[in-house]
């Protein structure tokens, strides 16, 4: 760790230009990027003796938080705070558990933006949630008033979401549910174990149960009976 200032463990190459900002950044972590602001605290933790996690953090502005706990896997993760103009008192949380490919992306370009992510997420790759337009601005043309304004953006407890994914600024995903490959998600979506799909998104299917992978598939129950006897339908076949 290097120190600069009342700037606090300020991680080793990583460019951070302020005052009273505060970093906790786990061993595993591998945080490169610029931080340019005031009183912002980040914190990247990982679970232990993982591998390591290759996060890229840009941001500028003041009072932003980022609370990361207990990385899972994490093959790349790019943040952003603030674009041409800082971006003040963000907030975004991620809670342990959370899985990524490459190429994601986390994009909180206006101030006040919140994004939370539940535990134990699955997110695939190239996806983008945006929770605000700068430095595009929006206005109603009747009143003048500014629209570009976010209550936040959800996403529950164990979400699977697909490649090329791409989530906006008014949007919730609901806990147990996910979201396929390439789909736009714009609203806040209210049932758990769904399927959700489409450009603009809707619920494709409810009552959807998602697994990881075979190996946590339980002995006996009926979801591996039913896997097995589909799988093995195939035993044998000749192309």
């Amino acid at each position: 760790m290097s120190f600069c200032k009342d700037n606090v463990n300020v991680p080793e190459g990583f460019s951070c230009e302020g005052e009273s900002n505060f970093f906790d950044i786990g061993d595993a972590i591998n945080l490169t990027g610029s931080v340019t602001g005031n009183n912002n605290k980040i914190v990247i933790r990982n679970t232990a003796n993982s591998k390591p996690r290759n996060i890229q953090l840009i941001m500028s502005g003041d009072g932003n938080e980022i609370s990361i706990q207990k990385l899972g896997r994490v093959k790349g993760l790019i943040i952003r705070v603030g674009s041409n103009l800082p971006a003040n008192n963000t907030f975004l949380e991620i809670a342990p558990g959370f899985t990524n490919e490459g190429g994601n992306r986390f994009l909180l370009f206006n101030s006040g933006n919140v994004l939370k992510i539940g535990r134990d997420c699955l997110f695939s790759k190239n996806i983008t949630i945006r929770c605000g337009d700068q430095p595009h601005l929006l206005f109603d043309r009747t009143t003048g008033e500014y629209l570009d304004i976010s209550e936040g953006v959800f996403i529950g407890n164990r979400v699977w979401v697909g490649e090329e994914v791409y989530i906006t600024k008014r949007a919730t995903v609901p806990s147990h549910c996910l979201v396929g490959a390439r789909s736009v998600v714009t609203k806040r979506f209210e049932n758990e174990y769904c399927a959700i799909a489409g450009n603009p998104s809707k619920v494709v299917r409810e009552n959807v149960e998602w697994i990881r992978n075979i190996s946590l598939l339980e002995d006996k129950s009926e979801y591996k009976k039913s896997f097995y006897k589909y799988y093995d339908s195939f035993e044998g076949q000749q192309p």
